[in-house]
């Protein structure tokens, strides 16, 4: 785990970690150059296959733009791994929600939280290369203050190219 204060490029100070899993730990972080908070996804792996996963989901998520997926800053690797700079995402995660519920969520508000995480799928599916996130879990879905879902790490997400969808194949 970074520690509190810990500069990350002469750019990002970390603040708190946010969680963290079997690939990796998510940091909220200021960026001192604006001002402004972050999210900085570390990734705990190392090896050459992994590398290229990690450039691929940076690359992969800098490209879109949709309100309920994180735009991507910035991403760097030095001696404590290999970051990811996102938009930081306030409010809850659904499992955490689902935690302290105790009960069934309302209709209605499912049916308005799925209708935005279908339209951002729809969006992912129609991207060229078409997008498949692969892990969509309660973990991986934000709900923000103003009752917004936004979905979270794309680190299992492929990409498949039109010609490659015939052949029922993918590709990274």
């Amino acid at each position: 785990m970074l520690e509190s204060n810990l500069v990350l490029q002469g750019r990002y100070r970390i603040v708190e970690p946010l969680g963290r899993g079997g690939m990796g730990a998510v940091y909220r972080a200021i960026d001192e150059t604006f001002g402004s908070t972050v999210a900085i996804k570390q990734t705990l792996c190392e090896g050459a296959d992994l590398e290229k996963a990690f450039q691929r989901e940076a690359r992969l998520l800098n490209g879109l733009r949709h309100g309920a997926l994180p735009v991507v800053i910035d991403y760097f690797s030095e001696a404590r791994g290999q970051f990811l700079v996102m938009q930081y995402i306030p409010g809850d995660d659904f499992g955490a929600l689902l935690d302290r519920s105790g009960e069934p969520f309302a209709p209605e508000r499912v049916l308005r939280w799925a209708d935005q995480l279908l339209d951002a799928l729809q969006y992912l599916h129609e991207h060229d290369p078409q997008i498949i996130h692969r892990d969509i879990k309660p973990r991986n879905l934000k709900l923000t203050p103003r009752g917004e879902v936004v979905l979270l790490d794309f680190g299992l997400s492929k990409s498949t190219p039109v010609e490659s969808q015939a052949a029922g194949t993918s590709v990274s």
